[in-house]
This record gives C-alpha cells, sequence and structure tokens, in this order.
C-alpha cells in the first residue's frame, strides 16, 4: 500500500504540473494575441457591416457603400501605389500597356483566392470590372467626377485564365495610375456571391458578405456599427503566397470624433494607432515627441500648401497683378512658416509653383520656384506702382491701399494649421507694406468662397500622390459654374493646355504640355507657394512594421495589418 501511495502521489505531482504548464500555455496564448486598436474619425467609414463594396451607396443605401473594414476583407488591387507614388503589381504580378495607352495588360498571381477557398481568375476579374464600371459606380464615375475610366471604357476581357485585358476607346498617360487609385477599383467580390450568379446586376447574397480576398472577417458579435468594427484574422492567399503576410490577429476600429480626444486615447493606451486619415493635429506633435511610449513616424510629402488669389479682380489681375504676386512669392520666409505654423513638420516650397519635382511622373522642367528676398519683393512692388505715400506703412497706388486684404481659412478641425499659417503670413506681408485681414470661415462657407470667388487670397492646397498628374492640374481646370481655377492666365490658354496634358496620349506628349503649365506658373507667379507638409503617423512604441504609404489621403495603403505588436 505503501508503495501504492507514492505512486499515487507521484502521479498526482505530475498531472499538477500538466496542469499548471496547460494553463501557463493558455494564458502565454492568450497574452500572445496580437491585436491593434485604431481610431476612426468619421463615422460614416464605420456605420454599416454587411454593404458590397461593389455598389455605390447613394444609389444602393441600404446595401452598397465601401466602409473603412472593406480594405481588410476585400481589399486587393490589381495594381497598387508604394510608398513613393510608384505603381506596383498587387494582384497582377506584372502588367503592360499599349504604345497607344488604349489597352492594358494584367498577368495575375497564381494562388490567389476568396476566403472561402474559389480561385481568382480573368473571368473573375472582368466580372468585377464591369460589375462596378458599367453597373455598380456608374452614376458615380459618369455623373459626378466624369472620370475617364467611364468615359472612355470600352471593353474588358478575359484572355486566358491568368491574363486580363482592358480597352479604351482613347488612351491618357495617367491611365494606369487611375487604375491603381480608386478605391472601388480594388475590393472584389466572388460571381459566384450574387443573385443571379456571374449577373454584373446581380445582389450579393447577406451570407457572403465577408468573403473577399482580404485576410479579415467581420466579427458581427464583438462589432457596434457607429461604435467600433472588430476585424478577425483568418487564413488567407497571402499567406500561401507568402506575400504581405499578415501579422495581427485582431483589428479593431473605433470611432473617436475629436481628434484631440483620439490623442488621450493613444496617451492612456486605449488605442494603438491613430488613422492618419483623422491624424492627430500638429500642435499635439510636440507633447507627444516627448512621450517614450508613443513613436512618431514621418517621410516627405509632395503636395503643396499655397495661398490662391483672386487673379480676376483688383489688386491681382493684370500685369501689375503679376508683379504683385510675385512680390508675394518673394516676401515670404518658408522656413519661418515651416517653424511657426507647423512644428517644422514641413519643407519650404521654393522648389516648384505647384507640383514638386519629387513625385516620380514631374518633369524636371516644373523645378522653378521663387526664394525669399525681401528687397525684391519691394522692387517688385514699386515696379508695380505700389508706394506708402502717407508713411502708414502700407503702399497704395491711384487712392487704393493694400489694406484689409481678406485671406479666407477654414475653422475644420482636420485643417487646424490653417489658422497658424495665416498669422505668419499676415505677419510678413506687413513688411513689405500688405495688411492682410484674416477672416476664418466653416467649411461650407469656405466651399462658397471657392465657388463665388468671394476672397482676396485662400489658403488651399493639392493632394500629391493621391491624383495622377493630370488630375492634380486639373484644378486649374474645373467646369464652369463648378469652382472658380487656381488659376487662369491673361490670354486664356492655361485651361486648354490642361486639357492637352489630360489627354494626352504618351508620356512624351504629356511632359511637353506640363511644361508649358509649369511655365506660365512661374512667369505668373499663378499660385503662391508656401510649403509642402510632412507625412506623419502616431502610434505607440509596440507598433512595430508600420511603414508610410503614398498619402495621406489612402490612409488603406499604410498597410496597417502588415504590422504587428510587441510588448
Amino acid at each position: 500500500m505503501k508503495v501504492s501511495i507514492r505512486i499515487t502521489a507521484a502521479r498526482l505531482v505530475t498531472l499538477l504540473l500538466l496542469a499548471a504548464l496547460l494553463c501557463a500555455g493558455v494564458q502565454t496564448t492568450v497574452a500572445k494575441e496580437n491585436k491593434l486598436s485604431m481610431s476612426i474619425g468619421d463615422i460614416t467609414n464605420i456605420e454599416k457591416i454587411g454593404t458590397d463594396p461593389t455598389l455605390d451607396s447613394v444609389i444602393w443605401p441600404d446595401n452598397g457603400g465601401i466602409q473603412k473594414y472593406h480594405y481588410f476583407t476585400h481589399g486587393s488591387s490589381l495594381i497598387t501605389l508604394d510608398g513613393n507614388g510608384k505603381i506596383t503589381p498587387w494582384l497582377a504580378e506584372s502588367y503592360e500597356v499599349s504604345d497607344d495607352y488604349k489597352t492594358i495588360t494584367f498577368h495575375l498571381r497564381k494562388g490567389v483566392k476568396f476566403a472561402d477557398g474559389t480561385p481568382l481568375n480573368a473571368s473573375i476579374v472582368k466580372f468585377n470590372i464591369d460589375r462596378v464600371i458599367l453597373f455598380g459606380w456608374k452614376d458615380m464615375l459618369t455623373n459626378r467626377s466624369v472620370s475617364r475610366l467611364s468615359k472612355y471604357y470600352d471593353y474588358s476581357e478575359a484572355s486566358d485564365e491568368y491574363t486580363f485585358k482592358i480597352h479604351f476607346t482613347k488612351g491618357w498617360a495617367d491611365m494606369p495610375f487611375e487604375i491603381a487609385t480608386p478605391d472601388f477599383m480594388g475590393l472584389f467580390i466572388s460571381p459566384y456571391d450574387v443573385s443571379p450568379a456571374w449577373d454584373i446586376k446581380g445582389m450579393l447574397n447577406s451570407d457572403k458578405t465577408y468573403n473577399g480576398l482580404g485576410p479579415y472577417y467581420v466579427d458581427e458579435n464583438e462589432s457596434i456599427p457607429k461604435q467600433k468594427i472588430v476585424l478577425i484574422k483568418r487564413d488567407s492567399w497571402r499567406d500561401d503566397c507568402n506575400f504581405h503576410k499578415h501579422m495581427l490577429d485582431k483589428i479593431v476600429l473605433a470611432y473617436i470624433a475629436d481628434p484631440q480626444t483620439a490623442v488621450m486615447a493613444l496617451e492612456k493606451g486605449d488605442i494603438d494607432y491613430i488613422c492618419r486619415a483623422w491624424n492627430a493635429p500638429l500642435d499635439a506633435l510636440t507633447k507627444l515627441e516627448k512621450n517614450s511610449e508613443i513613436t512618431i513616424k514621418t517621410s516627405p510629402e509632395v503636395r503643396m500648401y499655397l495661398l490662391r488669389t483672386a487673379y480676376w479682380k483688383e489688386p491681382f489681375n493684370g500685369t501689375d497683378g503679376i508683379l504683385l504676386r510675385k512680390a508675394v512669392c518673394s516676401a515670404l520666409n518658408r522656413t519661418e512658416v515651416v517653424k511657426g505654423a507647423f512644428n517644422s513638420y514641413a519643407l519650404p516650397a521654393t522648389d516648384s509653383m505647384y507640383l514638386s519635382p519629387d513625385r516620380p511622373d514631374v518633369p524636371k522642367c516644373c523645378g522653378k520656384g521663387y526664394d525669399y528676398d525681401l528687397d525684391k519683393a519691394k522692387q517688385l512692388l514699386e515696379e508695380a506702382g505700389w508706394m506708402d505715400t502717407n508713411g502708414d506703412g502700407i503702399r497704395d497706388k491711384n487712392g487704393k491701399s493694400l489694406k484689409d486684404l481678406d485671406l479666407v481659412v477654414s475653422s475644420a478641425s482636420s485643417v487646424s494649421w490653417e489658422k497658424d499659417l495665416a498669422l505668419v503670413v499676415q505677419s510678413q506681408l506687413k513688411k513689405i507694406g500688405i495688411e492682410v485681414d484674416i477672416r476664418t470661415v466653416d467649411s461650407s462657407e469656405y466651399v462658397k468662397a471657392m465657388k463665388e470667388g468671394n476672397f482676396d487670397l485662400m489658403v488651399h492646397f493639392g493632394y500629391g500622390r493621391s491624383n495622377p498628374l493630370s488630375q492634380e492640374l486639373g484644378y486649374f481646370n474645373f467646369k464652369p459654374g463648378y469652382l472658380k481655377n487656381y488659376y487662369e492666365n491673361q490670354n486664356e490658354t492655361l485651361q486648354t493646355i490642361v486639357e492637352k496634358v489630360q489627354n494626352s496620349a504618351s508620356e512624351e506628349e504629356r511632359n511637353k504640355y506640363v511644361c508649358q503649365v509649369c511655365d506660365i506658373l512661374y512667369e505668373e507667379a499663378g499660385v503662391i507657394p508656401l510649403v509642402y507638409p510632412m507625412q506623419y503617423a502616431v502610434m505607440s512604441k509596440n507598433v512595430k512594421g508600420f511603414e508610410l504609404g503614398p498619402s495621406q489621403s489612402y490612409s488603406n495603403l499604410d498597410r496597417v495589418e502588415d504590422c504587428w505588436i510587441e510588448g
């Protein structure tokens, strides 16, 4: 009996040890769950679950529309942009464009599958492209944005199982870029998941709403629309193909409307990352830089912040208006602007009049701008006839004064830097005898002022890598009755040249006209360059592997799912 008791005791000890180890293993597994929480600043991005991203929400408000989670459940475009704004393959392992830019051919990556195991092939890609352009997003493409993808779309074809082509009736040099960037061109569904199957006008079956090419699905039990969306990792073709393997087990999209509240949530550890589409405000960065628990990642941006002028009316119109604009360009110390308005999260824009030479699609001819030169600014004003005749420090001419020029800025929290920027500009222009009155308006009044031209000066910006080159120049070629163009030259050739850029059928032809645009903007100081803002992303120090995408406007290209959590 004694032996038996000892054996039983030994076994008991062994069992207890095994149990303890198993418990420890379970606890270790739980502790190692790689979970990232990120703030979303717009409730419309997480207000619904189960919608079809291949349908426009305006036409199908109940079951259509893109939500933020779709980039994780469905997101996989044929081609995309890397962090420098260059086109790079994704679902397609390579692509070619015909000499006339009327046809683009994609060679699809083998091994790509939907979540239910359905293999991706050229016929499925054709189904999705036809569905989006000819049906699901047709209204938006043709009536609201006048997209060239829709305007010039001819037909698509599946040449073989892994070769897909799109044909256009007219070619244009930026066509590949315009395929790479729209959200709706990279959120595919399976044609077997609509009723009737393979019908581009079919409706998505309710039990197939998350059967996409993305590596996550929505946990509907844990998700609360308009509050948070919880995404859970699933098996994906990315694992099978060893392609951008997703590292996070769970991603939580949490709605936090106020940017400052999002910053506080990050500081407390309630979230791990502030989505760049609704970024931490600039004035919060100085404090965050001192927090050892926070990481701020940065990279140069190519979008330009600038001043628009009322070039159609006094004092900015005519030949003397050109001299006045040149004087303003020369009077601005952009290094001080960077420090005073952007906490050094920007670079002076002295190397261009609108298009950054650092864009991969901008020809070298655009690399010229205005340096800070106060004496030159004063000389230009005198050449235009602006003198200080009464000694009040403000220049005047023919009984009119450069006093109380109306500088319009927006009060929107997303552009809180505009007020600080305006104050620096106001101070600097005072040195050459120009007095500026800052008028702060809400977003609706800001747009109204743009449309009606109710301003003398206005803070605005380009969109950089978010737009193809020809579209970025589209702000100088608005439709009549829409918004005032950023600039129109005196002989009214600028709009015509921009249109030629937009319709160029080769890069060589496009670049020729782009150079003409840049020459006009430089010679006439069409806009007044200020700075290139820095891209930045704010996150917990425990977030690893994060890489900035091409632009804040395309925060989905930051590839958050490629990150992981340590610590």
